[in-house]
C-alpha cells in the first residue's frame, strides 16, 4: 500500500482531472435529485411519470455517451500526440452522429409518445402525464447533443473544470426555473420539462461563451471539423461502432428491465425511480475515477508509453475499490434522511430503503466495472470485447432476472432488484480478467 501511494505524479495528474469531474457528476445528479424532489411534491403519479418518461432520455443519453466516449478515445490520444487537426475531425464526426441520434428520438416522441410511455407503464394517469412531459422536453435533445459533444472534447484535452462550471450554471438555473414553472405558475409536470429545456439552453450558451472567450484549441474553422477522408472515417468507426452499439443495446436492456418493473406496480416503480436518482449521487466517485483514468490512459497511450499505462490502470482499479467502499458505507448511514425528503407514501419509502441497501452493497462492483470498461479497456480501443461483455450481462442476466422476479414469480421489488443487480458481480470477474491481459494497452494514433 505504501508503494501504491508513492507515485505522486500519478495522483497529482489523476486528481487534477477527477476533482472537476466529481463536482460535475455531483451537480448532474443534483439536477436530477432536485427535479425528483420538486416533482415528488406532486405525488406518486407525477414522480413515476417523469421518471419513466426519462427512460426515453436515458436511452438517448447513453447512445450519446457511446458516440462521445468513442470520440474521446481518439481526442485523448490525439491530444497526447499534439495533433489538433485530428481532434477537430473527431469532434466534427462526433457532432454529426450526436445530432442524428437527437433527430431519431425527437421524431419518435413527436409521432408516438403514447406508445413509448405504454412500454413502461399500465397506469393511464402515468402515461398521460408522461406524454405531456415528453412533448415539452424533446427540443432539449438537440441542445444536449451539442453539450455532450463539447464536454467530451473538453475533458479529453484535460479542461475538465469547464464542464463543471457550466453544469453548475445549469443546476442553479434549473432550481430557480423549476420553482417558477412547477409551483408559482402551476404548470406541474409540464413545468418541470420547461425548466429543464431552458436550463439546458443556458448551459450550452455558457459553454460557447467560455470556449470562444478562452479561445480554446478545440475551436477552428467549421470546414476543418468536416475535413475527414475515408481512411479516417473507417478507423473511427472500427473503434467507435462497438462502443455506440454497446451503449445502444445496454441502455435498451436497462430500459427493458424498467419495463419489467411495471408488473410490480406503480409504488414499486416510484421506489425504483427514487433509488436510481439517489444511486447516481453515490456513484459519482467511481464515475469520476473511471473518467479521469480514461483521459489519463488515452493521453499516455497517445504519447506511446504503454508500460506507464499498465501501471496507471492497476492504481485506478485499487483506488476505485477503496473509494466505492467508502461511498457505500456513507449511503447506508444517510439513506433514511434522504428518503424522507420525498413526499411519497410509507410503502414507497420502505421499498426505497431496501433497494438502497442493495445499491450500497453493489456500488463496489458497479463502479469497478465502470473503471475497467469505460476507463481502461476503451482507452486503448478494446471496444469489441466491452460491447460483448455489456450486451451479454444485461440481456442474458439482467433482463431474464427482471422478468423472472417481477412477472413470473411476482416477487417483492427489492428481491427482483437484487436479482438484476447480480449481473454487475458477474461482469466484474470478466472485466477484471480482460484488463489484466493488457490487450487494450496500445496506441491508436
Amino acid at each position: 500500500m505504501k508503494n501504491f501511494f508513492s507515485d505522486k505524479a500519478f495522483f497529482k495528474n489523476l486528481f487534477l482531472l477527477i476533482i472537476p469531474i466529481i463536482f460535475q457528476e455531483l451537480l448532474n445528479s443534483s439536477v436530477n435529485l432536485v427535479d425528483n424532489f420538486m416533482i415528488g411534491q406532486l405525488g406518486e403519479v407525477a414522480i413515476t411519470s417523469v421518471g419513466l418518461a426519462n427512460q426515453i432520455f436515458f436511452v438517448f443519453n447513453l447512445i450519446l455517451f457511446g458516440i462521445n466516449s468513442g470520440a474521446s478515445v481518439f481526442v485523448g490520444q490525439y491530444f497526447g500526440k499534439g495533433d489538433f487537426t485530428g481532434i477537430h475531425k473527431v469532434m466534427g464526426l462526433g457532432m454529426l452522429l450526436s445530432l442524428l441520434n437527437a433527430i431519431i428520438f425527437v421524431l419518435a416522441i413527436i409521432f408516438a409518445p403514447e406508445f413509448l410511455m405504454s412500454l413502461y407503464s399500465k397506469d393511464p394517469a402515468v402515461i398521460a402525464e408522461g406524454v405531456n412531459y415528453l412533448q415539452v422536453i424533446c427540443p432539449a435533445y438537440f441542445v444536449i447533443a451539442f453539450i455532450m459533444a463539447i464536454n467530451a472534447a473538453l475533458k479529453a484535452i484535460r479542461k475538465t473544470h469547464f464542464p463543471m462550471i457550466t453544469t453548475f450554471i445549469a443546476l442553479i438555473s434549473n432550481i430557480i426555473l423549476n420553482y417558477l414553472f412547477i409551483f408559482k405558475l402551476g404548470y406541474g409536470v409540464k413545468g418541470a420539462a420547461m425548466a429543464t429545456l431552458c436550463a439546458r439552453c443556458i448551459e450550452l450558451t455558457s459553454q460557447l461563451l467560455i470556449i470562444f472567450g478562452k479561445k480554446l484549441p478545440i475551436i477552428t474553422n467549421i470546414k476543418n471539423y468536416f475535413n475527414f477522408k475515408k481512411d479516417f472515417v473507417v478507423s473511427y468507426f472500427d473503434v467507435c461502432t462497438p462502443i455506440i452499439l454497446n451503449e445502444i443495446f445496454w441502455s435498451i436492456g436497462i430500459s427493458v428491465c424498467n419495463m419489467a418493473y411495471k408488473f410490480s406496480g406503480t409504488d414499486a416503480q416510484s421506489a425504483v425511480q427514487i433509488t436510481g436518482t439517489i444511486q447516481n449521487l453515490f456513484t459519482v466517485m467511481g464515475v469520476a475515477i473511471g473518467g479521469g483514468c480514461g483521459i489519463l490512459l488515452s493521453n499516455v497511450l497517445g504519447y506511446g508509453d504503454v508500460e506507464k499505462a499498465k501501471d496507471y490502470s492497476k492504481k485506478c482499479m485499487v483506488l476505485t475499490i477503496i473509494m466505492s467502499s467508502i461511498m457505500g458505507i456513507i449511503l447506508v448511514i444517510l439513506s433514511p434522511y434522504i428518503i424522507n425528503m420525498f413526499n411519497v407514501k410509507d410503502l414507497v419509502k420502505d421499498y426505497t430503503q431496501k433497494l438502497l441497501m442493495i445499491v450500497a452493497f453493489g456500488l463496489i462492483f458497479k463502479t469497478y466495472n465502470y473503471t475497467t470498461i469505460v476507463g481502461i479497456l476503451r482507452s486503448g480501443g478494446d471496444t469489441k470485447y466491452t460491447a460483448i461483455l455489456d450486451f451479454s450481462s444485461v440481456w442474458f442476466i439482467g433482463i431474464p432476472m427482471a422478468f423472472l422476479g417481477a412477472y413470473v414469480l411476482d416477487l417483492p421489488i427489492y428481491i427482483t432488484y437484487a436479482m438484476v443487480y447480480s449481473e454487475e458481480i458477474i461482469k466484474g470477474f470478466f472485466s477484471n480478467a480482460r484488463v489484466r491481459k493488457y490487450k487494450w494497452a496500445k496506441s491508436l494514433v
